[in-house]
């Protein structure tokens, strides 16, 4: 097969598995183009935050805001020890996310926002007007302009280190519960390192375009910054809702554990189904449902059956099992009393 035979097959392939994914397969060409073409505006709003994170050596703040590399690097140190608890949170949250969009897709866009909003702030912000405000005054051999400064650089850092990390570990364990292949997680990772690769080549190629073409100095400009964020915002936000609308989460994302017989159980483990169901993050046991009902630590949750049996014999509610496979996906449970 020469070259034209094969470009000629790969658009056949994409054309027929548009919305359909592959045999052996769980993605459908649609859902790869749309995490993958989507993540260069993730990375847009990654290749903001990052630049406006504090860090030792950070140009943005130290060269463009006028902060100075020691006083930057105690506020870094504070930065990071503050995160320490911000991150145990960010976990508790995702881990009890239940939410019919999906464990992570609901914060690729909900977290984009509020990061790309503290990146614009941090550029717009009127930092000049603030030696009107304090004049000369000094305190510990600095003026109070730039004390007031370096604090609202921290307080805006506190906030970005919650929303940017949150968005991006969204982005970027998105791919986990896109599909339970590993190898076909591997391949999707492979053409989207190479395509969100676009974003910071483009930033790092127009920030000294637009210095030296529109305001005739340098990339320490702020005014820059303040032209170029706004517009990665924007483009970024856009490519992010692409990303949520049309990727789907596979993984399930209600707690679900299906019971049987031992012999049932024995002969289930040695099939493909087995390890496909595994890989969703269900269980199987066989030990009787009602050992895990009839106990005070469950018996504090909330719990969903379609076993009539144990809707009997304890608290659980009952659903069909139409219904239960909803939940199981994610899906809003209906509303009975």
């Amino acid at each position: 097969m020469n070259l034209k035979e094969k470009v000629l097959d790969g658009v056949s392939k994409v054309k027929t598995y548009w919305k359909t994914p592959m045999s052996g397969r769980h993605m459908t060409f649609r859902e790869i183009a749309a995490y993958s073409g989507g993540g260069i505006g993730a990375y847009m709003i990654i290749t903001m935050g990052t630049a406006c994170l504090l860090a030792a050596n950070n140009t943005l703040l130290s060269s463009v805001l006028g902060i100075a590399p020691m006083d930057m690097y105690i506020m870094y140190v504070i930065a990071v020890v503050a995160n320490i608890p911000l991150t145990a949170v960010r976990a508790n949250i995702i881990d009890n996310t239940r939410n019919k969009a999906g464990k992570y897709r609901p914060y690729i866009v909900t977290m984009a926002i509020p990061a790309a909003i503290i990146c614009v702030t941090m550029v717009w912000f009127p930092y000049d007007s603030l030696n009107t405000i304090f004049g000369d005054r000094v305190i510990f051999d600095k003026s109070v302009a730039y004390i007031v400064k370096c604090a609202i650089v921290m307080v805006l850092n506190l906030f970005l280190h919650f929303f940017y990390y949150f968005f991006y570990d969204g982005y970027e364990n998105l791919i986990h519960v896109l599909s339970p292949n590993s190898q076909e997680r591997a391949d999707v990772s492979s053409v989207k390192s190479i395509v969100y690769s676009f974003a910071p080549t483009v930033v790092n190629l127009f920030t000294p375009l637009i210095a030296q073409h529109i305001f005739h100095s340098n990339s320490t400009d702020i005014r820059v910054y303040r032209l170029l964020y706004p517009i990665l915002s924007v483009l970024g936000l856009i490519l992010c809702i692409i990303v949520y609308k049309y990727t789907e989460e596979k993984i399930v994302q209600a707690r679900t554990i299906l019971t049987t017989s031992p012999h049932v159980k024995a002969k289930f483990e040695k099939t493909e189904l087995y390890k496909h169901l595994i890989k969703t993050g269900a269980k199987v046991s066989s030990i009787c449902p009602l050992m895990y009902t009839n106990n005070p630590i469950a018996g504090k949750r909330r719990i969903a059956t379609s076993s009539n049996k144990l809707r009997t014999y304890s608290s659980s509610r009952y659903y069909t099992n139409a219904e239960m496979l909803e939940l199981v996906c994610g899906k809003e449970a209906k509303n009975e009393e």
